[in-house]
């Protein structure tokens, strides 16, 4: 593992104190530059100077959190980043495959009747009639609007993101109601 940073206001915990911003896509040429695909909807997410934790699997801190020494972007949602204590190509290939993080703090408040990804991912889905659908696995996003991939016992089923669809969310009782049109399963 490169050297790195440790700071007092990253937590080395679960998820719940941290928000995975990008995923190490790997090297970036000989310097030590790493190739990043963003998942973060924060314009400033990635500028220089601005610190980001190290997860293997999206859920724990490794402890180790790494300071933006450059950073260009390459296209939509990928750039490269050139991290601090990052030297050479093999340093840069150990981190393939890490999450970034931030901690829960540095994420901006969503707007009334908005909820982040993170916020959505693991809810419960349960149709208007109580019938269970499975938990909310993945989030597709279509250009027009997002498209949740619920999985459940009987294979997953595809729910637009539209409000005549998703008739409620409770983040705090972790259950989101659906009202499916015909044909959805």
């Amino acid at each position: 593992m490169p050297d790195s940073t440790s700071l007092s206001g990253y937590s080395s915990g679960h998820c719940d104190d941290l928000i995975a911003v990008g995923r190490i896509l790997g090297p970036h040429g000989r310097d030590g530059s790493i190739k990043v695909k963003s998942i973060s909807d924060v314009p400033s997410r990635f500028d220089v100077g601005n610190y980001l934790s190290l997860s293997e699997n999206g859920s724990v801190a490794q402890g180790t959190v790494y300071q933006i020494a450059k950073s260009q972007p390459t296209g939509k949602d990928e750039l490269i980043l050139f991290l601090e204590g990052t030297r050479d190509r093999g340093q840069a290939q150990k981190l393939a495959g890490f999450w970034l993080c931030v901690p829960v703090s540095e994420v901006p408040t969503a707007e009334e009747g908005e909820y982040f990804h993170y916020q959505l991912i693991g809810l419960k889905v349960r149709t208007t009639e109580g019938e269970d659908l499975g938990e909310l696995a993945e989030i597709l996003e279509t250009g027009s609007n997002d498209v949740y991939v619920v999985a459940g016992q009987d294979g997953d089923v595809l729910v637009p993101a539209l409000s005549k669809v998703v008739t409620e969310i409770d983040i705090d009782g972790g259950l989101m109601v659906v009202d499916l049109p015909e044909g959805l399963r």
